[in-house]
């Protein structure tokens, strides 16, 4: 079996790899053995690459990351859900969508992004500007002020409000922690794995342990009975992958 290609976008960390998205698709290919190889590019050529490579554009017609290219199939796939989908219809062992859940969990993901992540956008974007590169701070800066319909970046930066803000983001956690006490097993889906675990372990485990410092990744971990450290552990183990280690970092805006 050839390698499946993984486009990636890289930071300036050792392992260069940061974003939640592309640490699905990580993930989903460990859990089922599937071989690949990453190759970076960086925000100002992605546009033109993901062109040159027949990839589609995705939510507001625009060129992002993950993306994959099958030589096996032909295929190109962009998105992390739609990438899930066609693995599971291409290689079905080890499913990660169980039949008929396709819906759910597209929809778990938006409740958890609007749980956890949106009432603290603003201080998790800035973190996480520390962490690229030269070449790709401007389009960065650029793509998240379009995001979240802002002008300047002044605007982004949490001065005066990280506390509010990383308080926001612990009381999330602690919904998301009920969602889970309420399944019956380790998993979203009681002693089912599936996609929706490598959801919340790629933004809380392989995102945050690459923009937090070494303080708030204890805290985090500490939450819950250690909830989010063992969920990345399980994920981890379960996807045959090491994603998430710290790297670490010493600013806090905390």
């Amino acid at each position: 079996m050839q390698r499946i290609i993984l486009y990636d976008i890289p930071c300036k960390l050792p392992k260069k790899q940061w974003a939640p998205n592309p640490s699905k698709t990580r993930f989903c290919l460990g859990h089922k053995n599937l071989p690949y190889e990453v190759i970076w590019v960086n925000f100002c050529d992605l546009a033109a690459t993901m062109k040159g490579i027949g990839a589609s554009p995705t939510a507001g017609q625009r060129y992002t990351v993950p993306v994959i290219k099958d030589p096996n199939t032909g295929a190109v796939v962009s998105d992390s859900h739609a990438i899930a989908k066609y693995l599971d219809k291409t290689y079905p062992d080890k499913p990660l969508i169980p039949h008929g859940t396709h819906v759910l969990i597209e929809t778990f993901e938006t409740l958890f992004l609007n749980t956890v992540t949106a009432p603290s956008f603003k201080l998790l974007m800035a973190r996480t500007l520390e962490i690229q590169s030269d070449i790709n701070r401007e389009a960065f800066i650029k793509s998240r002020l379009k995001m979240s319909k802002q002008t300047r970046w002044e605007d982004m930066a949490p001065e005066g409000k990280a506390q509010e803000m990383w308080a926001a983001l612990k009381k999330g956690l602690g919904v998301v922690d009920g969602w889970y006490q309420k399944s019956g097993g380790r998993w979203i889906m009681g002693d089912t794995f599936s996609f929706a675990d490598i959801v919340v372990a790629s933004w809380t485990g392989a995102w945050w342990n690459a923009i937090l410092n070494e303080q708030e990744c204890r805290e985090v971990h500490a939450l819950h009975g250690g909830r989010w450290a063992r969920l990345l552990a399980d994920v981890n183990a379960q996807c045959n992958t090491d994603l998430g280690s710290f790297e670490k970092r010493s600013r806090s805006f905390l």
